[in-house]
């Protein structure tokens, strides 16, 4: 290949072997010796301009990436470079063509139907990259050597990552030469960044890092490498780094590692938490992070604290704080629900107390795991809607579900919930099928040689990240519109079933008409007071029977990654694309409305008893069993949030929900007025943040169905 603006693709092709991880590892070696660098004169660190690129080894979607509508432009454009470009496409691993061909007809139809997904794009890891800051990589090739003699017949394996680590050093000497000539023409601040970048590359990262400014240069460049992921659980891999370090360097080094978070929009950045006795984890990082969060007050990166029943008053308070800014962060997570949960897949409670979010808030193992992405998620909503008609999509037309029979046959509310659960667990069927298809393939197609160095288990076993390698690989199914399909089985059970106010066909053809000519209908189920989130617990039974059997379900199925699946719910902006093809429900909802519930929460300003009711509400779910994000959204009042009453209220509500074994708290923080005039004059809230599914992002950047649903949701007082 003579693209000389395509080094990856050039040694990626050019290796002779078939190894895969050789491949890949060889395309690095090339991009490292040939591709733009720059140092970010605001943060003083090096960033690479890998997008420019038609393909690039982008670790944490699916190892290879090709950008196939450049690579067309690019043919059009050059057309000298015609035979290239050819050869490029017929040669390079297409994923996610593969992956399509491999789902079967009645898949791509549940697909399509937004009845279900699965295993469409490659997931999160948080691989232990501040290995490269703890040991360097003259220490790291020893111990590749070690395992390469322990596995002679993997040796390809081990060299891959062998000339990773080549490429790593290369990259390094770069940034140094290239930091030593930048310094001396730099002015002011740029000047001291990058005569600190030089000092860290003269001997980084072949040799340790010696201080916290080197050890965050050291981690943004392999962070950068690995594809721009979740951090991890920084404040404890990085203290041992900040206690040895002069504290007015770290601080500035902690703020330019923050505006390189937010510039690339880092996934999750994890703080505090417990260990497997309980001791608590937080340190003076914890605390600094939180400093730098309140003074930059960005939606990103996305932050997640870990509480637990010894964490300390001092924090809580601390994250009230940064709370109260409202950049909806930190999310707060429960290690009384995590652990117990992760234990239950046979992970010992070593390991689970070492739990971090990644992406939005999917939980992993760092440095031990590839678990925490969505392999899939199920519409909840959707299954309901096929119980009713049995097995057809009322939008799309076609049969997707189970054959569970006539609605207008059911006699019993039990035997209408029977054949939900038939429906819920047909298309749980549906995307562990997809889910694990997909996982074949990027076995089949994809090398990860810096993954497989820095996760636990790989090197051990001479096998890939996407091949069974870390030693634990357990997989995530999301759930969609939970309280649609719980308000509307409250609706069923009591309107039909026992009040008898009309019957499972007259509710089948209102459905199917979208309620035109059924006014009565619609409007006693629109107007119902059966709705999941007031603590009512008709309704609240019926949802912990939906959800935990969901959840018990997916425990019974294996991911090809060798593990179990588990359950969760991170709806993060999918709720309006679920919502457009759902048909009309007995909640009231009509076909297509993009209104939808977006956590395992009230429907959208339904919860109308206060937060108390809506958090024992969601009590009533065992938050043992879902493996994944278990996300409960939030909205209060700012102007009484940012109060002593209001902060008084907010820790007393996050202890009871958490000594309740509650496993997750999102907090949005607004005024109704300002997203209601944000929505129309968007110039005057630029800086406007908001909990969308497992995340922070700016109100005005979300479409108009995600605002409307942010508007709709109940605003709390404290």
């Amino acid at each position: 290949i003579h693209l000389v603006d395509e080094p990856f693709a050039r040694g990626y092709l050019e290796e002779p072997s078939n190894n895969l991880v050789m491949k890949t590892a060889s395309g690095i070696l090339r991009a490292a010796q040939e591709m733009e660098l720059y140092l970010n004169p605001v943060t003083g660190f090096c960033e690479f301009t890998m997008w420019q690129h038609l393909i690039w080894a982008q670790t944490y979607h699916c190892g290879v990436i090709t950008n196939w509508e450049l690579l067309k432009k690019k043919e059009e454009e050059n057309p000298e470079f015609a035979e290239d470009y050819a050869y490029i496409k017929k040669s390079m691993p297409n994923v996610e063509l593969r992956i399509s061909e491999a789902f079967s007809p009645q898949e791509k139809s549940i697909l399509n139907s937004r009845g279900a997904w699965g295993g469409t794009w490659g997931g999160h890891a948080v691989p232990n990259l501040i290995d490269f800051a703890r040991y360097g990589t003259i220490a790291l090739r020893d111990k590749v050597r070690k395992h390469q003699v322990d596995h002679p017949v993997a040796k390809e394996f081990y060299d891959g990552i062998l000339i990773l680590l080549d490429a790593i050093d290369i990259l390094g000497n770069r940034i140094h030469a290239s930091a030593v000539e930048q310094y001396r023409t730099a002015q002011g601040d740029t000047r001291r960044k990058f005569r600190r970048l030089a000092r860290t590359f003269s001997t980084c990262p072949r040799l340790p890092a010696s201080t916290f400014a080197d050890a965050c240069a050291v981690f943004v460049l392999l962070f950068t490498l690995d594809g721009i992921d979740s951090p991890g659980h920084f404040d404890q891999y990085m203290i041992e780094f900040w206690r040895k370090s002069d504290l007015q360097e770290s601080r500035e080094a902690l703020a330019d590692i923050w505006e390189f978070f937010h510039d690339t929009r880092s996934w999750n950045l994890c703080i505090s938490g417990s260990d497997e006795h309980w001791n608590d984890l937080t340190n003076e990082l914890t605390y600094e992070i939180l400093d730098v969060m309140i003074e930059k007050r960005y939606q990103t990166p996305n932050v997640t604290m870990r509480c637990h029943r010894n964490t300390p008053e001092e924090l809580l308070q601390a994250a009230y704080r940064s709370i109260a800014t409202g950049i909806g962060m930190p999310a707060l997570y429960n290690d009384e629900a995590v652990c117990p949960a992760l234990e239950q897949l046979g992970i010992p409670p070593c390991d689970s107390h070492k739990y971090v979010m990644n992406g939005c808030n999917q939980i992993d193992i760092q440095g031990k795991s590839h678990m925490g992405l969505e392999d899939g998620e199920v519409n909840l909503a959707k299954a309901l809607e096929l119980a009713i008609s049995n097995g057809f999509c009322t939008v799309t037309g076609k049969h997707i579900g189970a054959d569970t029979g006539d609605a207008a046959n059911f006699k019993t509310f039990n035997e209408f919930f029977n054949a939900v659960m038939r429906q819920v667990f047909h298309l749980s069927d549906a995307a562990v099928s997809m889910a694990n298809k997909a996982q074949k393939i990027y076995r089949d197609l994809s090398g990860h040689p810096l993954r497989s160095l820095t996760i636990q288990g790989c090197m051990e076993k001479a096998r890939d990240y996407k091949d069974g390698g870390p030693l634990y690989g357990h997989g995530q199914i999301l759930a969609e519109g939970v309280a649609d399909a719980i308000d509307s089985l409250a609706a069923v059970k009591r309107y039909i079933f026992e009040e008898k106010r009309f019957t499972m066909s007259e509710l089948r053809d209102a459905l199917v008409a979208d309620f035109e000519g059924y006014e009565k209908i619609y409007m006693l189920l629109r107007n119902s007071s059966l709705r999941f989130g007031n603590d009512n617990d008709y309704v609240d039974n019926i949802g912990k029977q939906l959800v935990d059997g969901f959840n018990n379900y997916l425990l019974t199925k294996h991911t090809f990654r060798g593990g179990i699946y588990g359950g969760g719910c991170s709806p993060f902006s999918r709720q309006a694309w679920y919502g457009s093809k759902t048909g009309a429900l007995p909640n009231g909802r009509k076909k297509c409305e993009t209104m939808f519930s977006e956590s395992i929460g009230a429907y959208p300003g339904k919860d109308v008893n206060g937060p108390t009711a809506l958090l024992n509400s969601c009590l009533k779910f065992d938050h043992t069993l879902p493996t994944s994000g278990f996300i409960l959204n939030i909205k209060f009042d700012a102007e009484l949030f940012n109060s002593p009453r209001g902060m008084k209220g907010f820790l007393a509500l996050c202890r009871v929900y958490f000594n309740g074994q509650g496993q997750q708290l999102s907090i949005s923080v607004l005024n109704r007025e300002d997203l209601l005039d944000a929505m129309e004059h968007p110039e005057d809230h630029k800086n406007l943040i908001v909990r969308v599914g497992g995340y922070s992002d700016y109100f005005i950047n979300l479409p108009r169905e995600l605002q409307e649903n942010v508007v709709a949701r109940t605003t709390h007082a404290l």
